[in-house]
């Protein structure tokens, strides 16, 4: 837990799925954690590496409508990169159950939209204050909704918290950009992905080979 929490956001997704059956738990579940440790050993050597480069903060969304089989709930995602390198992620569930594609990820922006407000005040205060800071989505429908104020009929029923993201965007402090879906890193923080994409989500974030 303290190594996804503080410097592998590659195996969020992997605990955030095991953690699910800590309180009843099964020889099924106790091999995925065992074929988890095996991962971090034989990647041991990979590290987050920070260089100097331009301060800017960058944040990357996504989600996986109903990742969660039992409950029915939709997984979200984000990871945000200072100068290319992730400096704080998340994968978890939704507490509540999306009805669409677009809700899930609708849900996610709101909850990165949040993160990233705490990340560009708390960078003001130490004099890194962030002028181009940048949201991306690959969700053109999610952006759109975003950016429009009208309730229709297939999301009027999305709870107010969640429009949060309209303020930020109204306020013209995050501008909200879309991104090819190959090209957003944060699959491998919402579903199961293949060894090959897991590299390169990890590489995009600042990943690599210490």
């Amino acid at each position: 837990m303290y190594a996804m929490v503080s410097t592998r956001p590659d195996i969020a997704f992997a605990v955030g799925v095991v953690s699910r059956f800590m309180a009843n738990p099964c020889s099924e579940y106790w091999e995925a954690v065992k074929w988890l440790l095996r991962y971090l050993k034989g990647t041991a050597s990979i590290a987050l590496c920070y260089k100097r480069d331009k301060v800017i903060l960058k944040g990357y969304v996504d989600a996986d409508l109903i990742g969660d089989l039992d409950y029915r709930k939709s997984t979200s995602g984000y990871v945000f990169t200072l100068g290319g390198t992730a400096i704080s992620w998340m994968s978890k569930l939704q507490k509540c159950v999306a009805l669409s594609t677009t809700e899930a990820e609708y849900v996610a922006i709101s909850e990165a939209g949040k993160e990233i407000h705490w990340l560009i005040s708390f960078l003001k205060e130490i004099g890194k204050e962030q002028n181009n800071s940048v949201l991306f989505s690959d969700s053109q429908s999610v952006i759109c909704l975003a950016h429009n104020p009208v309730f229709y009929s297939r999301t009027k029923h999305i709870q107010l918290k969640y429009h949060y993201i309209r303020s930020l965007i109204d306020d013209g402090m995050l501008p909200l950009v879309k991104i090819l879906g190959t090209k957003n890193p944060t699959d491998m923080l919402t579903k199961i992905i293949s060894t090959k994409k897991l590299r390169l989500c990890s590489a995009s974030v600042g990943l690599h080979v210490d």
